[in-house]
């Protein structure tokens, strides 16, 4: 028995080493195999012969010893190594690698998990194995935040998805002089053409016309209207250095029409003059207005008014209209310009502007002037008059709104300094500009910060000789398309736009087992949970014990060559001295078999 015995334990380290031999050759053929991990075959002995079971000690024994005799050996288990590998850097975006422990979760037909981060976007813009699984993550909301909730596809729109974004905060800085000439005297231009109320058959011989009158009933002295349904009223010019964006009134008529003092309002919007005396401040009682002044040329009769048109307070606020700032265009001839302006006082006083060009919520490019004047200087400080304009405003002079942006000031207010040239009080301010009818959202609200800004002394400066201020910072941005991405080590894809703005398009997730042992191999780098795995626990990168992600690299094959040369040779080794023992023993039996003959 011993003999066959030893013939059959032997046949058992053949298959256990050739077992081993297989695992060894998986691996070493799997060296270049990305995330791959290397396994071992640990071995078991098998039963054995108990031939005695030994004896203890007696007053005339010492004892003796079992007697067993092994019967071969069997595999073990196959433990798998999932230390990290080394990473190769590949600039490739897409390739991702975990330093730590975890496992991208992929979607096909089940659930899969890999260490394998070659991954590319499809023809959808999702973003998927080589096998053409899917990588799940986290999706984002319409504010580009990330929800924690059910996975799902991560899609990478590149060239497909554009944003926009409006402004809600706007910055400036400067230096405004405390040492410059107070404003006294605001831009003053009249019209040397009468206004008339229109009579039967003549002009009223003793009413002058009312701001309620319509439109189209003021007259020359011959009982001519200046305006009829229909007109389309237009006014341009400058203000400061600055040419204004030229503004229209259509004249209505029927149940509603434009009254004179629609007009008026009209002008004074057009113009961004501030018109409102004495609010937020000590403002220029300013606008467009009829009044009874009568120059010495041309005499103007009691029952007609003359146009006054008064800008604001500053420098910068002078305004300059001349014979071709308001035309009216009637039908398809040319426009007419009927009327000639005579300046009158000039604007002074020292002032700063600034401009900038923010964007409503479509990204809708919409202009923006801040305008500031000296207005007072005591022993407490000085104190500064801001007036803000927006041509780009659909505020009209409604309701209902019967020129489309003609009011084109949207805020003002008050600046006061100390006697260190610090702002006193709220350094911000807020502005609405008025933005219906575009498609975009109808009011733009911004803040406008004024923090920065300081009022000194200019004399001896050599940084200026006048007041700056300029707009240094603003958020919001125009429409920009998708057009690279990049993924953190949280898992974070954030997406850079042509606009310069960067938006969080999604985040990866990994899964974690309590233990990796148990898992599946299902193949092409893939596993799924084992019954002793334990289930999948999702999170972010660098939660829990998850790694983190390195973007841009892949995680090569942990298979250790030497290593492996070595448990190659003792494999074979093992091998070889088995099927010597089955030799031995066959030759032993063949002479076993001729004594017998």
């Amino acid at each position: 028995m011993g003999l066959t015995s030893a013939l059959y334990n032997t046949l058992t380290g053949l298959n256990a080493n050739q077992q081993r031999l297989d695992v060894i050759g998986n691996n070493i053929s799997n060296v270049n195999t990305v995330g791959f991990k290397a396994s071992r075959l640990d071995f078991q002995s098998l039963f054995t012969q108990t031939l005695s079971n030994g004896s203890p000690p007696s007053a005339d024994s010492g004892g003796t010893n079992p007697v067993q005799i092994g019967l071969g050996v069997q595999n073990g288990a196959v433990t798998r190594n999932f230390t990290n590998g080394s990473r190769n850097v590949t600039g490739v975006n897409t390739d991702l690698a975990i330093a730590g422990d975890g496992f991208f979760v992929l979607q096909g037909k089940d659930q899969l998990f890999t260490r394998d981060g070659t991954f590319k976007l499809n023809s959808e813009n999702k973003l998927t194995s080589a096998n053409g699984d899917r990588v799940q993550g986290y999706a984002v909301d319409t504010n580009y935040n990330v929800i924690k909730g059910p996975l799902a596809d991560l899609v990478i729109p590149l060239g497909g998805l554009t944003i926009a974004s409006a402004t809600t905060q706007v910055t400036l800085k400067g230096d405004l002089n405390a040492q410059g000439t107070i404003a006294t005297t605001a831009s003053t231009y009249s019209l040397q053409q009468p206004f008339y109320k229109q009579g039967a058959g003549a002009v009223d011989p003793v009413n002058p016309p009312l701001a309620t009158d319509d439109l189209t009933t003021l007259v020359d002295a011959t009982n001519t209207p200046y305006f009829q349904t229909g007109d389309v009223i237009t006014i341009s010019g400058k203000k400061g250095a600055n040419s204004l964006v030229a503004k229209s009134l259509t004249v209505q008529g029927g149940a509603t029409p434009t009254t004179v003092q629609d007009y008026l309002n009209f002008l004074s919007g057009a113009l961004g003059i501030n018109s409102t005396a004495g609010a937020n401040g000590a403002f220029a009682d300013g606008g467009a207005a009829l009044t009874a002044v009568t120059p010495a040329t041309p005499t103007f009769p009691s029952n007609s008014l003359q146009l006054v048109i008064t800008g604001n307070l500053g420098n910068d606020n002078a305004l300059m209209l001349n014979s071709s700032s308001i035309s009216i265009q009637r039908g398809a001839v040319s426009p007419l310009v009927p009327f000639a302006f005579s300046a009158g006082t000039t604007a002074n006083g020292e002032s700063a502007v600034s401009s900038a060009q923010i964007s409503d919520s479509l990204g809708a490019p919409v202009r923006l002037m801040v305008t500031a004047t000296l207005i007072g200087r005591n022993s407490s400080g000085t104190t500064w008059q801001y007036v803000v304009n927006s041509p780009d405003t659909t505020k009209g002079i409604g309701p209902p709104a019967l020129g489309l942006g003609t009011q084109t000031m949207v805020g003002s207010g008050t600046m006061q300094f100390d006697t260190n040239g610090r702002l006193i009080g709220s350094p911000t301010t807020s502005v609405t500009i008025d933005r219906s009818n575009t498609g975009a959202a109808p009011l733009l609200a911004l803040s406008l910060g004024f923090s920065d800004i300081t009022s000194l002394s200019q004399n001896g400066s050599s940084t200026s000789s006048g007041s700056t201020m300029v707009v240094s910072d603003y958020d919001g941005s125009a429409k920009g398309v998708l057009n690279n991405f990049s993924i953190g080590n949280d898992g974070a894809i954030v997406g850079g736009f042509s606009n310069g703005e960067k938006r969080t398009l999604g985040q990866v997730a990994l899964a974690t087992f309590r233990n990796n042992q148990g898992l599946m191999d299902k193949g092409n780098n893939n596993f799924v949970p084992g019954t002793n795995s334990g289930p999948a626990q999702i999170s972010t990168p660098g939660s829990l014990s998850a790694g983190t992600i390195v973007a841009g690299t892949l995680e090569l094959s942990n298979v250790d060559l030497s290593q492996e040369f070595v448990n190659l040779i003792s494999a074979s080794t093992g091998f070889s001295a088995s099927s010597k023992v089955i030799t031995t023993s066959n030759q032993l039996l063949q002479e076993l078999m001729q004594a017998t003959r």
